[in-house]
């Protein structure tokens, strides 16, 4: 799995001080291609129309590319250099991720079984933690003021909750949640009833997220020793009684392996442009998030 290190410097250019990018995606040479169609096939099971998985496809080469952005547009005309796709990708693409009906919850759960294999104990931690994703716009769902603990204030952002594995060659995603406010869910009671799932509809705090998506794991067969956590959710009683009963009593927080893991994870989020993506409705935002794992996780085998 690559830590930053393995990743080529590049010239540093001016970008946003909430995304330092100082490394760029490496080229796509004969090998790399060939790797990365091997890489892609082990996910035709998630898609059940060929059509879908051909966009996967399309998309996730889009993400791989070299390049600042990572929004559709740019997704789709970094793809289209190098894939024989549709005449109109760009519009295929906003369908395929915002609209189209494919499990964002299984795609995480693929990417884990190709990047770890299926069950055993992982070497190394859990790790889980806030992603924030800022937001010039109140229209994307679970958009509203509130603290982005990595940039340490109060902004116009989504916050997702995420769950990862710091190990001995670095950090890397496992599943993620976005967390709706109940303030957001009160305001926005028919949007939600429009683009969020029933299940999601009802508030839940972010350490009962995070425990749900532990517990997912568990059920999966995949057992962890430890997690570092920072500190909403190290603090939770509930919590860490949760973890208890899956087998997990060593809990740490603000270690230095958590400092590392989180601005490992910042810096990946940028590389990958993970969010460059509107995220308007629910689906389309785990939808994305999924592929920048799928993304990430073909960096870590190669």
């Amino acid at each position: 799995m690559p830590t930053l290190a393995t990743i080529p410097k590049a010239r540093k250019a001016a970008v946003e001080p909430s995304k330092p990018t100082p490394w760029d995606l490496p080229p796509f040479d004969a090998t790399r291609t060939e790797q990365f169609e091997a890489y892609v096939a082990q996910f035709r099971s998630v898609f059940q129309r060929s059509d879908q998985f051909l966009r996967f496809r399309a998309y996730l080469r889009g993400l791989l590319e070299p390049g600042e952005r990572k929004n559709v547009e740019s997704i789709a005309a970094s793809a289209s250099t190098a894939i024989v796709a549709e005449s109109d990708l760009a519009q295929a693409l906003q369908h395929f991720v915002s609209h189209s009906p494919w499990d964002g919850d299984r795609l995480q759960a693929a990417v884990r079984n190709v990047v770890f294999g299926e069950g055993s104990v992982w070497e190394g931690a859990l790790v889980i933690h806030d992603g924030a994703f800022p937001k010039k716009g109140r229209h994307s769902v679970g958009v509203q003021r509130q603290f982005a603990r990595s940039l340490g204030r109060k902004l116009n952002c989504q916050v997702g909750v995420f769950v990862g594995h710091s190990g001995p060659q670095g950090y890397f995603p496992l599943a993620a949640r976005l967390y709706l406010p109940g303030g957001w869910l009160r305001e926005n009671e028919r949007l939600a009833e429009r683009i969020v799932p029933e299940e999601f509809r009802q508030p839940a705090s972010k350490p009962e997220i995070a425990l749900q998506l532990v517990r997912k794991f568990h059920a999966d067969g995949v057992r962890f020793n430890s997690v570092l956590a920072e500190g909403p959710y190290f603090g939770a009683s509930e919590f860490t009684e949760g973890l208890a009963e899956v087998g997990i009593r060593s809990i740490e927080e603000f270690s230095g392996d958590l400092s590392k893991a989180l601005a490992e994870f910042e810096d990946f989020k940028a590389l990958l442009g993970m969010d460059h993506f509107e995220g308007r409705t629910w689906h389309g935002w785990h939808h994305h998030v999924s592929l920048v794992f799928a993304a990430w996780g073909f960096l870590a085998g190669h």
